[in-house]
């Protein structure tokens, strides 16, 4: 009787292993990569975020800070950090990057990239919308366990750099995002929830060779809002 069980299951294990590859074989990195963006709300470019605003809180070296964010595509970024009580200020609008360091009571400023909020988006979102409009190209790898949770591993090239991602077999949605094919660097998202139409992370855990090094829980996130510019611009010091 042991010996028919143990049979069976090998037989059932094999009859798995062949429908596995099957069903992968029937998905391509596109169908994945759509579901993908149809799972979390991005259906079109006009389903896209073009402006953000949001309140929670930024760990790293075992310290927590309240932070406040705002973005408007794809250049202005401006964040807030509170510590003891103090307001660190880090800004850019495409032209002019910023610093204040209350603290210290001083104002750095120097020139500005363009594509800081862009970066940040793409960060925060994975970016994958640029596959559907052709900026980026990709690979399916297979399947891949992550915290036991079977996943599509994609290899996706932009320019020079390479992205691994992984996103769950069966909801679609993002699991987790290594820097590089070494996984030196490596992303986790979790806490998925609903902002108006779209299905947004809110907690982010940055891993460098395995150990944890930064922590981001979203609180508040408001999207497509109006957001003054002023906010942007280079304080003037009293």
């Amino acid at each position: 009787m042991k010996k028919f069980h143990l049979k069976t299951g090998i037989i059932i294990l094999a009859l798995s292993l062949m429908i596995n590859q099957y069903l992968l074989a029937q998905l391509t990195i596109d169908e994945i990569v759509s579901k993908h963006l149809d799972v979390v709300g991005f259906h079109s470019d006009e389903q896209s975020i073009k402006s953000v605003e949001i309140i929670g809180n930024f760990t790293q070296n075992n310290f927590k800070f309240p932070i406040k964010m705002w973005a408007i595509m794809p250049d202005h970024l401006h964040l807030n950090m509170v510590y003891n009580g103090l307001n660190f200020l880090k800004s850019s609008n495409g032209k002019t990057d910023w610093e204040y360091n209350p603290m210290k009571d001083t104002l750095q400023v120097k020139n500005g990239e363009p594509g800081e909020a862009d970066d940040f988006y793409s960060r925060w979102t994975g970016g994958l919308t640029e596959f559907r409009n052709g900026k980026v190209t990709g690979k399916l790898l297979g399947i891949f366990t992550v915290e036991d949770i079977d996943t599509y591993k994609l290899k996706v090239q932009k320019a020079d750099k390479t992205r691994i991602y992984y996103i769950d077999k069966l909801s679609y949605i993002l699991i987790r995002v290594d820097d590089d094919e070494d996984a030196k660097k490596t992303t986790y998202y979790s806490d998925y929830k609903k902002v108006n139409s779209l299905l947004l992370p809110h907690k982010m855990e940055g891993f460098e060779s395995g150990k944890l090094t930064i922590l981001m829980e979203f609180d508040t996130i408001k999207v497509n809002i109006p957001i003054n510019k002023d906010l942007f611009k280079v304080p003037t010091k009293e």
